[in-house]
């Protein structure tokens, strides 16, 4: 199947205006808290879908699970607005009649969302299921938000910590190998060095770099810095060599690295990229086994952000 495996993202309340600060899991107090709000707010979302016009998107609640601190949704959504057809590709015959899909059609796509809300302090998390480059994560939050909203809390997220620690560990592996550096201009301006000084409108510097030579082990040493320490990021124009550009001459800083045969890029020009664990399964998971692979990650999440575990923290989720 395509990349399959799960984002991880931190998840705070605030006030529903925005620019709010954090407020504790504790509320909305007249609800019984957070996770009791949330697991009423599903279930009143359950089959009443969502369709967003300005998205092009329909997405609903199909299934609520809840267990310790954890609620599993089920949330299935696809894009409409356009007329399609649809053809059995395993049909001894493929040419023959395809089915139509409407214009207010959508075809669904189900993905798990799990949120882990500890009775206390101001941090939980959301863990949602990624196919490819596909996920709810926006959409869920959406469906919860609207009936949230009425209660004074709304659910916000935010992955630039979560990640950078899941980079870190990732770098930290002595199983992930450096085999490449890419350089990227996407946006010409009369007072950068171009590669070219034709009219073209994205140009890529592509190296692959020697094992064992000097270059190779420079590049890996200066990865490795950023290993706890996210905002020292590295000047790969200068690491490389390239002469006549600086770093402010490309967009877009890639160090390309693989771990058991599979390459992901890092882009190092700005923040943590977003991290998806990756689930190596030809099928995708059952809900129990889906809850089952992201715990040791939730853990380890929660202890990262400070949160004191409990000893029955873990959801149990049967199919």
């Amino acid at each position: 199947m395509t990349t399959y495996g799960y984002r991880v993202a931190e998840l705070f309340i605030t006030r529903p205006r925005k620019q709010t600060p954090r407020i504790a899991l504790t509320e909305p107090e007249a609800a019984g808290g957070l996770y009791q709000a949330v697991f009423k707010a599903a279930n009143d979302a359950l089959a009443r879908g969502e369709k967003d016009e300005v998205r092009r998107h329909y997405t609903r609640i199909s299934q609520v699970r809840a267990d310790a601190w954890g609620i599993l949704l089920t949330v299935k959504g696809g894009d409409y607005g356009e007329p399609r057809e649809v053809i059995d590709v395993d049909a001894d015959e493929t040419l023959g009649n395809p089915r139509s899909i409407g214009q207010s059609d959508a075809v669904l796509s189900a993905f798990y969302s799990l949120l882990i809300i500890p009775p206390y302090g101001e941090s939980g998390l959301l863990i949602t299921e990624v196919k490819g480059r596909s996920h709810l994560q926006g959409a869920t939050l959406r469906q919860l938000n609207y009936k949230l909203r009425d209660l004074g809390v709304f659910l916000r997220i935010t992955s630039d910590a979560v990640d950078g620690h899941a980079w870190s560990e990732f770098l930290a592996d002595d199983a992930v190998g450096v085999t490449g550096v890419e350089l990227v201009q996407s946006t010409p301006s009369p007072d950068r060095t171009r590669f070219t000084s034709e009219n073209v409108r994205r140009s890529w510097l592509h190296l692959d770099l020697e094992n064992g030579s000097q270059l190779k082990a420079k590049v890996v040493n200066a990865l490795r810095a950023m290993i706890g320490q996210p905002d020292r990021r590295p000047r790969l124009v200068g690491l490389v060599g390239l002469r006549d550009f600086d770093d402010e001459d490309f967009d877009e800083e890639r160090i390309i690295t693989v771990r058991d045969g599979k390459e992901r890029k890092l882009d190092v020009r700005s923040s943590w990229p977003r991290f998806t664990y990756q689930i190596d399964t030809e099928e995708r998971l059952t809900a129990a086994e889906f809850v089952d692979e992201v715990a040791s990650t939730a853990r380890d999440a929660l202890t990262f952000l400070n949160v004191d575990v409990a000893a029955n923290w873990r959801p149990v989720i049967d199919d």
